[in-house]
């Protein structure tokens, strides 16, 4: 029953009023007085198993060998919060409250602390579906983890209402219920921010190329002067959309989708410097027209062909690169290598036809796809370990030493510019890191948020890339901040400062509807909420009470305030 709720509730059905009643059914398994909580946890995690297998089936594609592995993992949560909740239930009694603090306290330790987190399909999240996101406000107030505690409260106060065999207890049971839900309900409304914060437009063009995940994986010098062409056609097409008569503040490129080896100024500078021409083999002559018959390209042709394109246009650009530090280019055995102290995924503005001495260096790598928690400490056990689950692929990124913002100046409001936090890819589902961009030191330092995502992992899986968005869109709630997404093969979307999709359509260029480009503009965030200045606060004392109050279930004393008919385990 909570499997199939849970898939329910998710994309493609997204029936998120479903959401009230997925933790009902582990609540039961776990108050189950002819189960020991071994065998209830057992049998909660194998029945949640076939869900989250349905939602991870794009993993398939990336690594067939990992995806058992992930739904075991991600199991093993359920079973986990079952066999704690049985504890407490069978320590403190059926009925008990404490069950939904459990809940977030185990959910939090999946989502933030081990392994890096995995804060996608969290129990609350399609709650931000409710009609104008009200239910999902109170996140501005202390994150989508508040939001999972009102969620399961509520939840278990229903429950409540319709076992206890007292008439007294479930009418208090149901007040308690209606009470809980119309102060939510309430508290979402007073949040709900004015559509008119009062600030300036920052407008923009995203573009957006339809280059799968195996290009990425094998860029060949080929596919890289070919995936420069279209993406120069899309930028010149919605730099001329005469459907926009208003200058654009920005044009928004996917994440590392600069054809090139890198884009920081010093590497660039060294790349120069060593002169180097890269050889490629035409298939046709007429694959790559710009190059004819040519079979070598200069190393940083194609940088320098886009730096004349921004300046020509006149219009900052935002995209994503590789940068490094200390870049040597060394002639070996094996012929060219970029040997390097670091490299990084980053976010860069051209401007003026160069590259603005200041970029963003990603400071959460993605688990499992840009690096192995714990098993990354040691390259053997790595590299192993990617030859068995993921041949081809390469840990080889650091993550950033510190947050930094870019910005671009505003055409609308003369000598004023538009301070950008620019999460990439994964990061836009992390709370701490989007709040750490946004606002550091009681100040909120960007006033839009750039989500520049490569979503090429998902082929041809449209509920990867809807999950994505979604866990995406709670972070513009908790911090009051709109977001722009721009997702090679999609999802792009403008959202604004209060979690809703305001434009996900895409003007096609040419015969793909997945190539294009979409125009928008979004008001800049202004103030801060109450979630930027005190962060997950919530969710480490709901992860330290868990800790606490199953601690005294399983160490403490022997006492069972309501007898069940089965011993512990």
């Amino acid at each position: 029953m909570h499997a199939l709720a849970m898939i329910l509730a998710f994309h493609p059905f997204n029936l998120w009023w479903l959401c009230f009643v997925l933790p009902i059914p582990l609540f039961l398994l776990a108050q189950n007085p002819l189960m020991k909580p071994s065998r209830a946890a057992f049998w909660g995690a194998l029945g949640v198993a076939p869900a989250w297998l349905w939602l991870h089936w794009w993993v398939k594609d990336v690594s067939l060998m990992g995806i058992i592995p992930l739904v075991i993992i991600l199991s093993l949560y359920n079973m986990l919060f079952v066999w704690l909740a049985a504890r407490v239930v069978y320590r403190f009694g059926r009925a008990t409250l404490l069950l939904p603090l459990i809940w977030v306290g185990v959910e939090f330790l999946r989502a933030t602390v081990f392994a890096g987190g995995y804060p996608w399909y969290l129990i609350s999240h399609p709650l931000i579906e409710s009609p104008s996101s009200v239910l999902a406000m109170p996140a501005a107030v202390a994150g989508v983890h508040f939001v999972t505690f009102l969620l399961t409260s509520y939840s278990n106060l229903v429950y409540l209402a319709l076992r206890e065999k007292s008439h007294g207890l479930r009418k208090r049971a149901g007040l308690a219920a209606g009470g809980l839900f119309a102060s939510w309900v309430c508290m979402g409304l007073l949040l709900v921010p004015s559509e008119d914060l009062g600030t300036p437009q920052f407008r923009f063009a995203v573009v957006q190329p339809d280059v799968p995940q195996d290009n990425r994986m094998d860029w060949t010098v080929r596919q890289r002067y070919r995936d420069w062409l279209t993406l120069r056609d899309i930028t010149i097409e919605a730099y001329n959309d005469k459907t926009n008569p208003l200058p654009l503040d920005a044009i928004i490129w996917p994440e590392g989708f600069v054809p090139g080896w890198t884009l920081d100024p010093i590497s660039l500078q060294t790349e120069r410097a060593a002169n180097l021409a890269w050889g490629m083999r035409l298939k046709d002559p007429n694959d790559v027209p710009d190059l004819q018959v040519e079979e070598r390209i200069r190393a940083t042709r194609i940088v320098d062909e886009l730096l004349v394109m921004q300046g020509a246009m006149n219009t900052p650009f935002i995209l994503g690169s590789v940068a490094y530090d200390n870049l040597r280019i060394v002639e070996t055995d094996n012929g060219i290598e970029y040997q390097r102290d670091a490299m990084y995924n980053s976010a860069f503005v051209i401007e003026d036809g160069r590259v603005q001495d200041v970029w963003y260096d990603k400071l959460h790598l993605t688990p499992f796809g840009e690096v192995m928690p714990y098993i990354s400490a040691s390259e053997t056990l790595e590299q192993m370990l990617l030859s068995i689950g993921a041949s081809g692929m390469e840990f080889a990124l650091e993550p950033g030493k510190e947050p930094r913002n870019l910005s671009v100046p505003l055409r609308s409001a003369e000598g004023q510019d538009v301070r950008l936090a620019t999460p990439i890819c994964f990061e836009a589902t992390v709370s701490a890191v989007c709040r750490k961009l946004v606002a550091r030191g009681q100040k909120r330092q960007a006033g839009v948020m750039i989500n520049i995502t490569n979503d090429g992992w998902f082929g041809k899986s449209e509920g990867g890339r809807a999950s994505h968005l979604q866990s995406a869109r709670w972070r513009c709630v908790e911090l009051a901040t709109p977001m722009i997404r721009s997702a090679n093969t999609g999802i792009s979307a403008v959202i604004d400062h209060r979690g809703q999709i305001v434009n996900s359509t895409i003007t096609p260029v040419g015969e793909n509807a997945r190539e294009g480009y979409l125009i928008g503009q979004v008001q800049i965030g202004a103030g801060l909420t109450p979630f930027a200045l005190i962060g997950d606060l919530f969710g480490w004392i709901c992860f330290a009470a868990t800790l606490i109050w199953s601690g005294i279930a399983i160490f403490g004393p022997s006492r069972v305030v309501e007898p069940m008919s089965h011993s512990a385990s």
